[in-house]
């Protein structure tokens, strides 16, 4: 009987508030964690890091993937099928992903591995974090890449944290 007329005296406007304060605190947990992990690994000498045969991916090394694929992609626009098929072989070309052939003036995009498929196919791929490609499997962000944009990444972390 004194926990239900307990209950009734909560607001329900609190609860944004509650959950608008967890999320601060998780925030604030993860820049404290950030800014003590990322000394250490700023002081490294590059000696160190040529030692290590196969460094760990960072934590950043998925959303540095995800930027240089958002790049590439922005720079490779789709186009018509008609401009890059041969036709030498004879043999229909077909798109991996939905196993439909690629007829004159679909749109298509070309990965970096030069394999060629339809615009919405690869897009549904990408769409299910697939960083691959859907024939081949060959890494469609370049490790370089990828290591340049997560640097950058970092980089822009670190100066927005310690701007919060």
């Amino acid at each position: 009987m004194g926990l239900s007329n307990r209950l009734h005296d909560v607001s329900g406007d609190s609860i944004p508030l509650l959950l608008l304060a967890v999320a601060a605190a998780s925030i604030a947990y993860l820049r404290s964690l950030l800014l003590r992990l990322l000394p250490l690994s700023l002081s490294s000498s590059p000696a160190d890091a040529d030692a290590d045969a196969d460094p760990e991916p960072s934590v950043g090394s998925g959303l540095a993937g995800l930027v240089v694929l958002a790049d590439h992609l922005a720079s490779n626009r789709s186009f018509a099928f008609a401009s890059c098929s041969s036709g030498g072989e004879g043999r229909r070309a077909e798109c991996a992903v939905c196993l439909c052939g690629l007829a004159d003036g679909d749109r298509v995009r070309r990965l970096p591995c030069r394999h060629v498929f339809h615009g919405e196919c690869l897009e549904g791929w990408l769409h299910h974090l697939n960083l691959t490609c859907p024939l081949c499997r060959s890494e469609l962000a370049a490790p370089e890449l990828r290591a340049a944009a997560d640097r950058r990444i970092g980089a822009e972390l670190v100066a927005w944290l310690s701007h919060h």
